[in-house]
């Protein structure tokens, strides 16, 4: 009985790789090194200690794959938390008038929520509200947010009160070199 169940976790943790998998921009599919601290983070998933992860760098330096990357690698080592994972196209379709009232519910209880190149378009007073009530909300139950930015400094973009609780406790990590997609 007990190898019927190990087998039944095993083969839902398979489905779960898969399915993510499929989700997964195509360019963003390669193999390649984590840097050390975002693969210490997801490790911390497991003991809901991670905290919010947040990547600074340039454009093409592999923030948007190390999120991809570290959320399906947790995921093939067991986590089974509920993973949102949010480009910045489907981001703003979310809060465009009139806002998806549903998908900022999603956004809020997501177990991880990651949003791609935030601050990278424009951010209005609209935007920054809608913003704060999802990230206060994940702030308040401790629910890890990942965020990649090129921006140095996402106060002036998003506010104070945003960037307060993204910082809380966060795993922040600057990544450096040339644009990877440049290289061919």
């Amino acid at each position: 009985m007990n190898d019927d169940l190990s087998e039944w976790h095993a083969k839902r943790r398979r489905e779960r790789v898969a399915a993510f998998q499929a989700k997964r921009p195509a360019h963003l599919r390669h193999k390649g090194d984590l840097h050390r601290d975002i693969a210490e983070w997801g490790s911390r998933l497991f003991d809901n200690t991670a905290g919010n992860l947040i990547l600074f760098g340039p454009t093409g330096v592999a923030k948007t794959w190390s999120s991809w990357e570290v959320m399906e690698r947790a995921l093939k080592v067991g986590y089974s938390g509920g993973i949102l994972m949010l480009s910045q196209a489907e981001w703003q379709e979310i809060v465009g008038p009139p806002a998806d009232r549903e998908r900022l519910a999603d956004m809020r209880t997501a177990d991880v929520l990651a949003l791609d190149d935030l601050g990278s378009f424009r951010i209005n007073d609209w935007t920054r509200e809608l913003l704060l009530a999802v990230i206060d909300d994940r702030w308040a139950h401790a629910r890890p947010t990942i965020i990649t930015s090129n921006l140095d400094d996402l106060d002036e973009k998003l506010g104070d009160r945003i960037t307060s609780r993204l910082a809380h406790n966060a795993t922040v990590v600057v990544l450096e070199g040339e644009d990877l997609r440049g290289a061919g």
